[in-house]
């Protein structure tokens, strides 16, 4: 009978959880804090806090394939439409979580046999390559796979580009040569016109 997880368990990992999402970093002494338990408890549960931060890992790259699965599959939606919420659900999360990216190079990078849940389920996913290009050829008409996957690269490429300008200008408080992706309007006006300039046939 497979064993029950410990409520001590479960505590630190929501806490490690909850404070990633709130600032995006996280310390041992934030996390037993909020826990309610000792430091030597992350090493009792978790081996070491990189572990621990694995579990966050795959829970907010969970949540994030879990939001663009429920876009990309609803029927309520037209193929147009599913590309734009799509986009749009993309680069809110990355807003929420910018840290989610350094979360997974810092970790791969400390252990070179991690393979973060981030690239399997988002990056390196053929099932969800495949069905952006089906919503593309459905809007297009397009069959040629070359072509398919030059426009599935060009959407990615319109999303994650936004996001890179605005996280190097941040950290490095550089001045911005891209409109504020904060702002609702400038974005959907931005994906609108991305969207649209990509699938034209």
């Amino acid at each position: 009978m497979k064993k029950a997880p410990s409520n001590t368990r479960n505590k630190i990992l929501s806490a490690a959880i909850a404070i990633f999402g709130s600032k995006g970093e996280v310390t041992t002494r934030e996390i037993t804090k909020m826990a309610g338990v000792n430091v030597a408890s992350i090493n009792y549960y978790f081996g070491s806090k990189n572990n621990l931060l694995k579990e966050v890992e795959e829970y907010y790259s969970e949540l994030l394939y879990g939001m663009q699965d429920e876009i990309l599959n609803n029927s309520l939606y037209s193929p147009r439409e599913k590309l734009i919420y799509w986009a749009n659900g993309l680069m809110e999360f990355m807003i929420k979580y910018p840290v989610l990216i350094t979360l997974v190079s810092s970790l791969a990078y400390k252990d070179i046999s991690y393979n973060p849940v981030l690239l399997k389920k988002f990056f390196f996913n053929p099932s969800l390559k495949e069905k952006l290009e089906e919503i593309i050829s459905q809007i297009t008409n397009i069959e040629d796979e070359k072509v398919l996957n030059c426009k599935y690269t060009q959407i990615f490429s319109c999303i994650l580009g936004p996001i890179l300008f605005q996280t190097i200008s941040n950290v490095y408080d550089g001045e911005r040569i891209f409109f504020d992706i904060n702002k609702y309007e400038k974005r959907m006006e931005y994906i609108l016109d991305f969207v649209d300039s990509i699938l034209i046939n």
